[in-house]
């Protein structure tokens, strides 16, 4: 039988490798404009946390945050994909990806009678939404005089957004925020939902084994 901390590696292994496939691909994110793009590569961080732990989910966030931070030098697909050259925009919301998806997880699996996967669904929309406010945090923090012209440009068809920086940013990114949230969740969800089915399936064949 596979030991605890074994199983771990192999999850981060798998999932970091995930991670990297998606990148090298272009799996891993879908552009909707110049000015911004969805991205998917939050679902193996979410599901690594899930999955294997705290731990593992750190290190397959770092390696998301790394892939984003090679993207931005070599192979940008967005007006703001040079701002991600800062760790603070590309490795930092990442790793918030698996805390925050660790404390939900834990923290609900700690309510009486909480299925796993409700925990789970939840534990990975936040993760996802996680991922998106701290994008926003950082680049607004930092770099907030910069965008703002980028994204005010981006909606320039809607006057009554024109001087106002802050809600066009927030704008921008609120539908990306519910899309990847909604992606996490459904994918964890069936993920774990079908780990369950799989676990009772074995459990079963166990019981009729024994039974012979």
């Amino acid at each position: 039988m596979i030991s605890e901390k074994n199983r771990k590696i192999a999850i981060t292994g798998a999932f970091s490798a995930l991670v990297v496939v998606m990148y090298i691909t272009g799996l891993g994110y879908i552009r909707i404009n110049p000015q911004i793009s969805y991205t998917i590569l939050q679902v193996p961080v979410i599901l690594a946390t899930i999955l294997g732990g705290l731990v593992p989910g750190l290190i397959t966030g770092f390696v998301f945050g790394l892939t984003s931070l090679i993207k931005s030098a070599v192979m940008p697909l967005s007006m703001l994909d040079p701002y991600f050259l800062n760790p603070l925009c590309s490795i930092f919301p990442r790793l918030m990806i698996a805390l925050v998806t660790w404390l939900v997880f834990t923290g609900m699996n700690k309510i009486s009678h909480m299925p796993k996967t409700i925990s789970g669904i939840f534990a990975a929309v936040l993760g996802s939404l996680t991922n998106t406010i701290m994008v926003f945090a950082m680049l607004c923090l930092i770099y907030f005089s910069e965008i703002a012209p980028i994204v005010q440009k981006a909606v320039a068809n809607y006057p009554s957004l024109a001087n106002a920086a802050y809600i066009a940013i927030l704008l921008t990114f609120a539908p990306v925020a519910l899309v990847e949230g909604a992606i996490s969740g459904a994918v964890s969800g069936a993920v774990l939902t079908s780990m369950g089915i799989a676990s009772h399936g074995k459990a079963k064949l166990n019981k009729e084994s024994d039974e012979e």
